[in-house]
């Protein structure tokens, strides 16, 4: 039978539902529809009914208050739920249409209360009000079972299975019942032997009389004898119920330091003392406790009073319990001396405080103090671990308040660390206090390991340093240009945007990386723009011309307009530009295009035309060692090699880029080209360069945007490194060298991973960006990318030349 109503069959809403019948309460002059069928959807065979109504008031016992009496030992008497509301705070799983009893037990024992209505369930609780009832009985069933106390009041509800399911007559019996021995009372507890084990452990169908109010409901019961003094860890695992609690209690009037052994075994209910657990309303199964030697301990396993799976789900898991590692907490972290060293370590049986951080630093942490006596940087390191999780943290005060975390080791969606280890390197201070703490990420179990420290080089890492808003450079939100040109001054002081709205002055804190707008030179949108170190003057490609600029009175954030490069000699340049650059004496100027690249003589602010090269697709153009110069087309990787009187270009080797390059950047002595597929090549930098080295996507998710837009790459000054900047992401690798019987050999490596959904290795989480301009500062500390009307900092970690 169901109950609908709405004005259309494709628009009825159901109400209610119920096999053979249903209940509902209606409003006066609202209409209906009560439809009929079969549950049997294969049997195309008619049937004959008689479909019957008729209106009836709420039980009389409906409410907890008006719960009617039950007496005697034994009993039956006949009951009516239709049409029975819940009250507020009345929850209990899915239960509903609830009507009470109460009864008081004529002496100590085991009863047994049930329904002749397999559809009905009966629950038996104690507590004078809702609000303070504790469930005494099982899982909601036709059945329950109640360990009663002599003169002592319970109340019996008969509820329906759920709030769609109909209320029905039903006749309830009660009477004494034969309870076996089982893991389920305390005096049957089974024993739990050891130093460390397991125990498959299942929540019970009662709550016994006098039990603490610490146990939960629906409990089971254990003990076990501490075999020698010490901290213990008890945790849950292998369940999906994280409602299940466990509590441990010894017997009151033990002292404190004696143990109880087998007198124990005699302690009652009441005399219980609680000693540890997981606390009356937390649902963490995990807590580790200062156990006497030689003392009995008792254990209960059952689930939180009030969850939703005490009266639904037969809840099971197993118990493991183990010695607490000497430094599990903070408090307890153990000194380690030297600048370099190596210790056995484990993290079996490590527990999380309730204040400690977790997520991705991972569980079952352990902990070590560390004071360098040299400053420098310096790398931990745990061999044997696969699924450990490594931080540094800084101590300036007590507790976790005190601790700033400096970093940590990769998670899954970081590039490797090296030699693939759980790795991490802090540049640290001399005589300042350090935190080490190991953990363990996911379902990790590694509990044997070793833990490692050396001092070591600086890393090729990525740091969010923080933003320029939108706003700083005047743009509206929604009216931030996407086609912008970038570039720094040589003495990294300065950094020039070309905009719609004409050249912005960025002045630089060479320290902390922030920028801040000291003004804007009007001028058509400069597409391009180039810094002249030899003349020290900014080359701007604005209005389809190229203009010079110089400092007024030698500030570089004071430019004057010393008008248009004079074309003497061929063409006009075309007015797009994909790229832009001189040659190390600044003798010519390159001009990147659709269509090719155009190469001019410069020379007291005249330009000449040199060579046109056509290059189909012509993507970006750098500047080599000597006289050479790199462009890729999106198929291929083109070196050319230029004449030193005349600068025309003569192309000496190519290497073919399968998946396409989209990104080019010359370092000390090497190549680097970035695909849309997320390849990395790299090549000497020499006459003819040579492949060194293949870096394929890595990481859960690739660095690249699905669109490939890994549109920008800079190599590392003074360093065999180089940073890649993509849509809500970048990366960070190096080339190394290692040298082996036959040969020498060079590899490349990504050593680091950031984006906008995980915080980088500092704990920064970086705001969503797209790649759509990028520059470095000459020192190499910095990267700056132009994204939408901002310029995100990334400090650029690791070995940087001396200035």
């Amino acid at each position: 039978v169901d109950l609908l109503q709405g004005q259309r069959v494709a628009a009825l809403t159901q109400l209610a539902y119920g096999q053979w019948g249903l209940s509902f309460f209606a409003e006066a002059g609202e209409t209906y529809h009560v439809r009929v069928s079969r549950r049997d959807t294969h049997s195309s065979h008619p049937a004959r009914m008689t479909l019957a109504w008729f209106q009836g008031p709420r039980p009389t016992n409906d409410d907890f208050a008006a719960a009617l009496e039950l007496q005697g030992e034994a009993g039956e008497v006949s009951g009516d739920n239709r049409g029975a509301t819940l009250e507020p705070a009345e929850q209990f799983g899915t239960l509903a249409a609830t009507v009470w009893y109460r009864w008081t037990a004529p002496e100590d024992g085991a009863w047994r209360f049930r329904t002749d209505q397999w559809y009905s369930r009966v629950l038996v609780f104690a507590g004078s009000s809702i609000a303070s009832l504790r469930l005494l009985s099982g899982y909601a069933r036709d059945t329950a079972t109640l360990l009663a106390k002599a003169g002592a009041e319970y109340r019996i509800a008969v509820a329906a299975a759920n709030a769609l399911s109909p209320g029905r007559t039903f006749n309830l019996e009660w009477e004494k019942h034969e309870r076996g021995a089982d893991a389920d009372d305390f005096a049957h507890a089974t024993e739990l032997t050891g130093a460390s084990g397991s125990e498959h452990v299942s929540v019970g169908d009662s709550v016994e009389a006098e039990e603490p109010a610490h146990t939960g409901v629906r409990t089971s019961w254990w003990q076990w004898v501490a075999p020698s003094s010490g901290r213990f860890t008890w945790r849950l695992v292998d369940t999906a119920f994280t409602e299940i609690k466990v509590t441990v209690f010894t017997s009151a009037g033990v002292d404190e330091e004696a143990a109880d052994g087998e007198d124990g075994a005699e302690a009652s209910l009441a005399a219980l003392r609680l000693v540890a657990g997981t606390g009356p309303q937390v649902t963490s199964t995990e807590f580790s406790f200062e156990a006497v030697g030689e003392r009995r301990y008792w254990i209960s396993v059952g689930f939180h009073n009030g969850d939703f799976a005490a009266f639904t789900d037969t809840g099971s898991a197993t118990l493991e319990w183990g010695e607490t590692p000497a430094n599990d907490t903070l408090a307890q972290a153990i000194a380690l001396a030297g600048s370099s060293g190596s210790i056995d370590a484990s993290s079996d049986f490590a527990t999380l405080g309730p204040d400690e951080p977790s997520g991705v630093l991972g569980h079952s942490s352990v902990w070590w103090s560390f004071t360098p006596d040299d400053a420098g940087w310096y790398r931990f390191w745990v061999e044997d671990a696969d699924t450990a999780t490594l931080a540094v943290y800084r101590v300036s005060g007590e507790g976790f308040d005190g601790l700033e975390r400096v970093v940590r080791s990769h998670g899954d969606w970081q590039a490797p660390s090296e030699e693939d280890s759980v790795s991490a390197r802090f540049d640290a201070v001399e005589g300042q206090r350090y935190l080490i703490r190991v953990g363990q990420r996911g379902n990790g179990t590694d509990a044997e390991w070793t833990l490692s420290w050396e001092q070591a080089d600086a890393p090729t890492w990525l740091r969010y340093a923080g933003r320029l808003h939108p706003s700083a450079l005047g743009f509206a939100p929604d009216e931030a240009p996407d086609s912008v040109a970038l570039a720094f001054e040589n003495g990294g002081e300065v950094l020039y945007l070309g905009t719609s709205e004409g050249l912005h002055v960025l002045a630089r804190d060479a320290d902390s990386g922030a920028l801040a707008q000291v003004r804007i030179v009007e001028m058509d949108e400069p597409q391009a723009l180039i810094w002249d170190a030899t003349r020290s003057k900014l080359y701007a490609f604005a209005g389809c011309i190229w203009r010079q600029l110089a400092p007024f009175e030698d500030s570089r954030s004071t430019l004057q307009d010393e008008g248009a490069l004079t074309i003497v000699e061929g063409e006009t340049p075309p007015c797009e530009v994909r790229a832009a650059f001189l040659d190390a004496t600044g003798a010519f100027l390159h001009h990147g295009h659709a269509y090719g690249l155009d190469a001019y003589a410069l020379a007291e602010s005249r330009l000449s035309a040199v060579q046109s090269l056509s290059i189909t697709d012509f993507q970006r153009a750098v500047a080599g060692a000597g006289a050479l110069v790199y462009t890729i087309d999106g198929h291929a990787l083109e070196v050319y090699e230029r004449d030193e009187e005349t600068g025309a270009l003569a192309s000496i080797q190519s290497y073919s880029i399968a998946d396409g390059a989209v990104a080019l950047a010359v370092g000390d002595g090497y190549v680097v080209t970035l695909s849309e597929e997320g390849v990395t090549n790299a090549y000497t930098d020499g006459s003819p360069p040579e492949e060194i080295d293949t870096l394929a996507a890595f990481g859960n998710a690739t660095w690249r945007d699905e669109d490939g837009e890994c549109r920008f790459v800079a190599t590392r000054p003074g360093a065999a490194g180089f940073d890649a900047f993509c849509r809500n992401s970048a990366f960070s690798a190096t080339l190394s060298q290692a040298a082996s019987q036959a040969e020498e050999t060079t590899s490349l490596a990504a050593t680091d991973y950031v984006a906008t959904w995980q915080a980088d290795r500092f704990n920064n989480y970086i705001a969503p960006f797209e790649s759509q301009a990028m520059a470095t500062s000459p020192d190499g500390r910095h990267a700056y990318v132009y994204s939408k009307g901002e310029i995100l900092i990334f400090e650029r970690i690791g070995e940087r030349p001396a200035p």
